[in-house]
C-alpha cells in the first residue's frame, strides 16, 4: 500500500477544520477559581475580541434593549396578573390567571435550549427577527382576547416563546465582542431586565387605569417591537473562525458529562427556588405585616429592580478588575442569602428597613443572576456558548414553576407566620451559594488537564521560581498548566492575580 505523508497531512488539517458536534471545555478554566484569566491567551473559536470600539458597544446596547423588553415585561406581568383576578376576570381562579405569568417565564428559559440551534446556524439577527415578531405580536393579539384560556395562547405561549428566542442574543451577545471587559459588557446589557421592570410596571399600570388592559397589551406590543427593531440593526455576531456550529441532534447534552457544569447548574436550581420569593411577595408582605397600602408594594418592587441595575453594573466592574465572575456569582447569592436574615427577618415593624432590604437583595441577587453568561465563558468555548447558555437557563425553570408555590404552602401551614417563608428563601439562596464554592474546589483539585511531558519540562519551572521569588506585589497563583506543543514553551508561565 502506498501512504502519501502529504495527503494524511491534508486530511488532518481539514479534520480539525471541521466544527466538532463535542463540548469542547478549555483547558484552562481560571475564571472557574473566581480569577481573571489573560483574554490573549484564551483557546477559543474566536480571533482575539476587540474589547471595545463602535460596533462592540452597540451590541452591548442591543442586548440592553432586547432585555429591557423581554424580562421588563416579564417582571411585569403581576400588574396585569392583579388587574385580571380582581377586575377582569374575578369569577375565574387565581391558578389559571396566575398560569399566565408562570408559562411566559418557563417557555422563555425553555425555548432558549431549542433556539440556540437555529442562532448557531444563522447568527443572531435572523432570529431575533423571528423572536420579534412572535414576542410583540403574541402582546397585540392579546389584546383582542376576552377569555383567560385565550390569553393563556398569547400572552403566555406565543410572548412566552418569541421572549425564548430574544433570550439567548440578549445574554450572549456581548461575550463575543470583549474579553478584559466582558463581566462588565453583561452586566450593562442585563441591566436593561431591572430599567425595563420599572418602567414597564408603572406604564403598565398607569395605562390599564386609564384605557384599560386591552389597550396597555396594544402599546406594549407596538412600542416593544419598535425596540426590538432598533435593536436588531445594532445586534452584530462575529464570525467563528471554525464557521457555524452544527450539532447533531441533542449533542449539546453531553455538556451534563462536565462535573463543573452539573455543580453549577445545581446551584442555580436549588438558589432559584429562593430567588423569587421576594418578588413575588413583598409587595404582600408589606400590606399584610406592615399594614401598607398597594402604592408602597409597588415602590418596593421597583426598588428590587433598581438594585438589580446597579448591582449587575457595579459587581460587573469589580468581577472584570478584581473578584472575578464566579466569585462574584458566589457573593452574590451568598450575600441575597444573608440579607434575608439580617435585614428582612428584623423588618416586622420597619418599614424603612425593609426599603432597605428590597434594594440590597435586588443589587445581590439581580447581580447573580446575570453574571451567569461570563463564568460559562471561561469553561466552554464562546463559539459554543448559545447553546450551553441555552441548556443552562432551564436551570431556572424549577424555581420559576415551585419556588413561588412552595413559599405560599409554608406560609399557609405557618398561619400566616412570615418567619419560616423568609428563613425557606435566604436558606435556598445560601446552600445555592454552597454549591457555586464547590466548582472551584473541583479546579483546584484537579489535575492539569493535557498536560504533556517534554524533554525541557524543567524550563517552566525554572521561571515559576524567577516569577514567584521576584514578585514585591500582590501574591499569585499559577494557572494549571496547558499543553504546549513541540516543548515550546512561553517566556513565562501564566500567573493569575489572586
Amino acid at each position: 500500500m502506498n501512504i502519501n505523508p502529504e495527503q494524511n497531512n491534508e486530511d488532518l488539517i481539514r479534520e480539525k477544520s471541521t466544527p466538532s458536534i463535542d463540548i469542547v471545555e478549555k483547558n484552562y478554566t481560571d475564571d472557574s477559581l473566581g480569577f481573571n484569566p489573560p483574554s490573549s491567551a484564551e483557546p477559543d473559536s474566536f480571533d482575539p475580541a476587540p474589547d471595545g470600539g463602535l460596533t462592540a458597544w452597540l451590541v452591548v446596547l442591543a442586548c440592553f434593549l432586547l432585555s429591557f423588553n423581554i424580562l421588563g415585561i416579564l417582571y411585569s406581568s403581576g400588574v396585569y396578573q392583579a388587574h385580571y383576578l380582581l377586575h377582569q376576570f374575578p369569577s375565574d381562579s387565581a391558578e389559571l390567571i396566575a398560569l399566565i405569568g408562570t408559562i411566559y417565564a418557563t417557555l422563555l428559559l425553555l425555548t432558549g435550549f431549542l433556539a440556540s440551534r437555529f442562532i448557531n446556524l444563522y447568527g443572531f439577527r435572523p432570529a431575533s427577527v423571528v423572536g420579534t415578531i412572535l414576542f410583540s405580536g403574541g402582546l397585540v393579539a392579546a389584546g383582542f382576547c376576552r377569555t383567560v384560556p385565550t390569553l393563556l395562547a398569547t400572552q403566555g405561549v406565543v410572548s412566552g416563546i418569541g421572549s425564548g428566542i430574544l433570550y439567548i442574543p440578549a445574554t450572549t451577545g456581548p461575550v463575543q465582542w470583549f474579553s478584559t471587559r466582558r463581566s462588565l459588557s453583561i452586566g450593562l446589557s442585563s441591566a436593561g431586565a431591572g430599567i425595563g421592570g420599572i418602567f414597564w410596571s408603572f406604564v403598565t399600570r398607569a395605562i390599564i387605569s386609564k384605557l384599560g388592559y386591552q389597550w396597555a397589551l396594544w402599546l406594549s406590543g407596538a412600542v416593544s417591537a419598535s425596540i426590538n427593531i432598533i435593536a436588531l440593526f445594532m445586534l452584530e455576531t462575529r464570525p467563528s473562525k471554525s464557521g457555524p456550529m452544527r450539532t447533531s441532534s441533542w449533542s449539546e447534552l453531553k455538556v451534563f458529562k462536565n462535573a463543573k457544569f452539573i455543580t453549577l447548574f445545581l446551584a442555580s436550581v436549588v438558589s432559584v427556588l429562593g430567588y423569587m420569593v421576594p418578588f413575588l411577595y413583598i409587595p404582600t408582605y408589606a400590606q399584610t405585616q406592615l399594614k401598607a397600602n398597594a402604592l408602597v408594594g409597588s415602590v418596593l418592587a421597583a426598588i428590587i429592580d433598581l438594585g438589580m441595575t446597579f448591582g449587575r453594573i457595579i459587581l460587573g466592574i469589580v468581577a472584570d478588575s478584581r473578584l472575578g465572575a464566579l466569585n462574584s456569582v458566589i457573593a452574590g447569592m451568598m450575600l441575597a442569602g444573608i440579607s434575608h436574615f439580617v435585614l428582612w427577618l428584623p423588618s416586622t415593624n420597619s418599614l424603612p428597613l425593609l426599603y432597605v432590604f428590597s434594594f440590597t437583595y435586588g443589587f445581590f441577587g439581580g447581580a447573580f443572576s446575570g453574571m451567569m453568561p461570563a463564568v460559562l465563558v471561561r469553561i466552554f468555548d464562546s463559539n459554543q456558548l448559545t447553546s450551553i447558555m441555552g441548556i443552562f437557563s432551564t436551570s431556572e425553570v424549577p424555581g420559576q414553576l415551585v419556588g413561588g408555590p412552595i413559599a405560599a404552602a409554608i406560609f399557609s401551614h405557618a398561619h400566616g407566620d412570615w418567619t419560616p417563608v423568609i428563613i425557606y428563601s435566604g436558606m435556598m439562596l445560601f446552600c445555592g451559594s454552597l454549591l457555586a464554592i464547590a466548582t472551584r474546589f473541583q479546579d483546584i483539585h484537579t489535575p492539569a488537564a493535557h498536560a504533556t511531558t517534554t524533554s525541557n519540562t524543567a524550563q517552566p519551572l525554572y521561571h515559576l521560581c524567577h516569577q514567584l521569588t521576584s514578585a514585591t506585589s500582590r501574591p499569585a497563583i499559577v494557572a494549571p498548566v496547558r499543553a504546549v506543543p513541540n516543548g515550546n514553551w512561553p517566556s513565562s508561565p501564566i500567573l493569575v492575580s489572586d
